[in-house]
């Protein structure tokens, strides 16, 4: 029987994603064995937090925050320091990187992206006060997150996750009022009707799915490995900014995970059509979006999307909030995430507390939004070949 030899671009795709899911069981193989710290690990089991009724208080005008670990690999994170701290509402605070400051610090910060060391685990604190809070702050989804909660319950004492429910959220972005008001014809500056741009084909959320779908309703340029089409880094922005409509879909359907890509199309004043699990109602400016999840299917939504881009009036509504808001971005919310975590500690009202299930409370909708498992990473990598090669 004659061998069936496939195309030259199929065998090395299919020899890349071979390599790839060979890097990755290896990796499960030799993660580490997560013990936990000196001081030991709870292993009760009951909710999520427990909560104390008496809280350790010490006394003093400014409180440290000793960053233990760095922001994933950086030490700066993102270039903070002291002086972002000035125009806080509470700034009597104060950032360091150095560990000899450990019995002096208020609050100890944990990164999760640094918590997770592949090679070498993370040396952990060799003591810590009874006031003193642990902080794990984290801003990826559990899909994305190699890291076994259940081996750090009982650790932590505040999360500062994208979460809203977490003890201080970090965001990927956010809007404030402003005071100048104008009018402005936003669908003139867009002749072209709506984009996407990712280089994540191979996703949980099966995003090409979606695209496929709604490209054959629609006229839609596609940007990234995803698309085919480039956008160079200096002029990009520039680029995407001609598109009445930006399609932000996320990665990972996970609660409140809304990422710089849907806060970035605002930015750009366009209409972001979104899918995730955030509750946009409560995140966005009004009237500022379009939610695919608000349409039966995707024909219904291209009908929409072209019926509004036909028509300037009902177009610029949705750019209405432009005439009392302004967005900041990912590195602004990183920043106003230290005045938030400073204000905090100043709260006498927040009670004493710990995370003794954290990876009960990291998990709360494993249907949409699964942990980490070589499973489903090798899975979600095999829907992504079969769809790019439009086998699913």
């Amino acid at each position: 029987m004659m061998a069936i030899r496939l195309p030259l671009r199929m065998r090395k795709k299919f020899h890349y994603l071979l390599l790839v899911s060979c890097v990755v069981f290896s990796g499960f193989l030799l993660l580490p064995v997560w013990r936990c710290p000196p001081e030991g690990c709870s292993s009760r089991t009951g909710p999520h937090i427990r909560k104390f009724p008496e809280r350790s208080w010490r006394n003093g005008s400014h409180k440290t925050i000793l960053r233990w670990t760095g922001f994933f690999g950086d030490e700066t994170w993102e270039n903070t320091d002291d002086r972002y701290l000035r125009g806080c509402k509470v700034s009597t605070c104060r950032l360091t990187n150095d560990k000899e400051q450990l019995d002096n610090a208020d609050a100890v910060i944990f990164h999760a992206g640094a918590v997770f060391n592949f090679w070498r685990g993370i040396t952990w604190p060799p003591r810590r006060r009874p006031d003193q809070v642990w902080v794990l702050q984290n801003v990826e989804p559990p899909p994305r997150v190699p890291l076994n909660m259940e081996g750090l319950g009982g650790m932590f004492n505040w999360t500062a996750w994208y979460r809203l429910d977490s003890d201080v959220p970090v965001t990927y972005g956010g809007y404030r009022r402003k005071f100048e008001k104008s009018s402005h014809n936003f669908a003139v500056e867009r002749p072209r009707l709506a984009a996407w741009m990712s280089s994540n084909c191979y996703d949980f959320a099966r995003r090409m799915l979606i695209i496929r779908e709604v490209k054959k309703h629609l006229l839609m340029d596609l940007f990234g490995k995803c698309g085919g089409k480039r956008c160079p880094e200096t002029i990009c922005s520039d680029t995407i900014s001609v598109y009445k409509f930006f399609f932000t879909m996320e990665n990972c359907i996970c609660k409140d995970y809304v990422t710089e890509k849907f806060w970035e199309a605002l930015r750009r004043r366009q209409v972001p059509v979104v899918m995730g699990g955030a509750p946009y109602k409560k995140l966005a400016p009004p009237h500022s979006y379009v939610d695919i999840n608000d349409f039966k299917d995707m024909k219904s939504l291209a009908d929409y999307l072209i019926k509004v881009g036909e028509n300037d009036v009902e177009y610029n509504k949705y750019l209405e909030w432009t005439k009392s808001y302004e967005i900041y971005g990912e590195l602004e919310a990183r920043r106003i995430f230290w005045c938030d975590l400073c204000e905090a500690l100043h709260d006498k009202s927040r009670p004493a507390q710990v995370y003794e299930d954290l990876n009960g409370w990291f998990t709360e909708n494993p249907e949409t939004c699964p942990q980490w498992s070589l499973q489903n990473q090798l899975g979600r990598w095999i829907d992504g070949f079969l769809i790019t090669w439009g086998l699913m």
